[in-house]
């Protein structure tokens, strides 16, 4: 008795008549009957239009239009980074492969977008990083050094196996652990060129390096020109260096190469995006 007062009371203050209710109950049982049918066919409609058009549907994915970087992620220079946020993925893309020599062009925009995106994830100057890469490896894929450094930041298996250790120890997501539906739909053409399984080794490789090169700078208080020379020369040299009051960088042929490939890179930036370099310390 008192639920049924209990529903009046609510059906009245809703203001439902008996037709509005009796349309409710037909829908509520429609659905109630046919949901698994019809999630089914939705279900099946969304793969039928990912295998037509995988580059243009996507399970859920979505990607932001513009690059996001802050001014504290900046490397070797300082002032305005509107660059990035004035234009689209594919503009600011295409507009810093041209900066490369000619002859790397093709080589650089195969990595481009990994780059920009695992340096947006972290925070970290993506031209350091070109400009380290540039320097390593000379954007080559498959490069391994004498001593055994491999990929396009030329890691030693060692540092590259205690990083990752680090990075899943501290449950810090690795980009190419997301799943082959989310690197087809956010690498594109890198996809497309090296497949799944080529590109998961490429990216955790550039993850790692990326990762390692962010921790380097963060233990030498932000210094760029300590942290270039610490992944070349090792942290606790580098660190010992500075404890005895030695020099860091003075006459070192790995941070000019570094130096000399960042200013390349940029100068043109710096012509059209207010770029002012930092002088060398």
């Amino acid at each position: 008795m008192e639920q049924t007062t209990g529903e009046t009371s609510v059906l009245k203050a809703l203001d439902i008549s008996a037709e509005d209710k009796s349309k409710k109950y037909f829908f509520s049982s429609f659905f109630s009957t046919y949901k698994i049918p019809l999630f089914s066919l939705v279900l099946l409609g969304s793969f039928a239009l990912h295998a037509l058009y995988p580059q243009s549907f996507n399970f859920g994915f979505k990607r932001q239009k513009t690059y996001r970087f802050k001014s504290d992620s900046l490397g070797f220079f300082i002032g305005d980074i509107s660059f990035f946020a004035n234009n689209s993925y594919e503009e600011a893309e295409s507009q810093i492969v041209q900066l490369f020599p000619p002859k790397i062009q093709k080589k650089v925009k195969r990595v481009i977008r990994p780059v920009l995106i695992l340096c947006e994830k972290h925070q970290l100057d993506p031209f350091w990083v070109l400009s380290v890469m540039w320097t390593e490896s000379h954007f080559q894929h498959e490069s391994t050094s004498k001593k055994g450094a491999r990929g396009l930041m030329q890691l030693m298996p060692g540092t590259y196996m205690e990083t990752l250790s680090y990075m899943r120890s501290n449950n810090i997501q690795i980009e190419s652990d997301r799943g082959e539906e989310y690197l087809r739909y956010q690498y594109g053409q890198a996809f497309d060129d090296m497949g799944y399984s080529k590109l998961v080794g490429k990216l955790r490789n550039l993850e790692v390096g990326i990762f390692y090169l962010k921790n380097l700078l963060q233990a030498f208080n932000d210094n760029h020109y300590h942290a270039t020379v610490a992944y070349n020369m090792g942290p606790y040299w580098t660190k010992g260096q500075l404890k005895n009051n030695l020099p860091v960088g003075e006459n070192n042929h790995y941070l000019n190469k570094v130096l000399k490939n960042y200013y390349h890179i940029t100068k043109t930036l710096s012509q059209t995006s207010n770029v002012t370099f930092i002088p060398r310390i």
